[in-house]
């Protein structure tokens, strides 16, 4: 990828891509900032890999789960802007341009008890959802470290929730579109209007979690307040 190779619209596609990974391992909703916006976009006018600052979040998220592990009864906070993975995104991207693309380092054995938390997640996942025994055998079949569990996880809950939605009746749909819709209403003046149609996706997620009781399949959300929408 080099900086400036892509029209506009590519430009948001990388964008919204970061923001959508970063909420969603946050764990609650939260749109960037203008300040963060003008960080990936600085990301992407220097040639930063999508992909490589997708890991190096997902990395950023790993380690906080693993000093949480470590030290449970230490404060935690939350991480509430994208600038706290700068300094990570730049290391890597530093990294990368010195030795170009290398394989990923197997990393020690991760605090965060892994298969635990996939069992966790499976058994979280309500037994009146369609074709639920197979999705819990696709998690616990997930294996490796944390961030490329995280990043599998990732895709596996878009599909969920997509399938779930799909599943709903037809009126318990519409209430949801619905719903989504009302909610887009109260961002009136707050959201750039091309960013309308992704919000609005999230939106329904939220709302079919919430209706079907699903959670988050993130192995650093809270398990104590999920489902919820990223």
């Amino acid at each position: 990828m080099t900086a400036g190779a892509d029209p506009e619209g590519g430009d948001r596609d990388y964008f919204e891509a970061i923001e959508e990974e970063f909420i969603r391992l946050r764990g609650a909703p939260l749109l960037l900032s203008p300040a963060d916006w003008r960080l990936a976009r600085r990301w992407r006018r220097d040639g930063v890999p999508l992909s490589l600052v997708l890991e190096s979040i997902r990395e950023v998220f790993a380690r906080r789960a693993e000093r949480a592990a470590a030290s449970p009864d230490a404060p935690k906070r939350r991480v509430s802007s994208l600038r706290y993975c700068r300094l990570a995104v730049e290391k890597a991207w530093a990294v990368h341009r010195e030795l170009g693309p290398v394989p990923p380092v197997r990393r020690r054995p991760s605090a965060i008890d892994v298969p635990a938390r996939l069992a966790s997640l499976a058994a979280a996942l309500p037994s009146s959802l369609q074709g639920v025994d197979a999705t819990r055998r696709r998690l616990l079949a997930l294996d490796g470290p944390a961030p490329e569990v995280e990043a599998r996880l990732a895709e596996l809950d878009l599909e969920l929730v997509g399938q779930a939605f799909d599943s709903l009746a037809a009126a318990d749909r519409e209430a949801v579109l619905a719903g989504a819709d009302e909610a887009l209403r109260r961002t009136a003046g707050r959201v750039e209007e091309q960013r309308l149609p992704d919000l609005r996706q999230r939106l329904v997620r939220r709302l079919v979690r919430e209706r079907l009781g699903l959670p988050l399949l993130s192995l650093f959300a809270d398990p104590a307040t999920s489902p919820r929408e990223s």
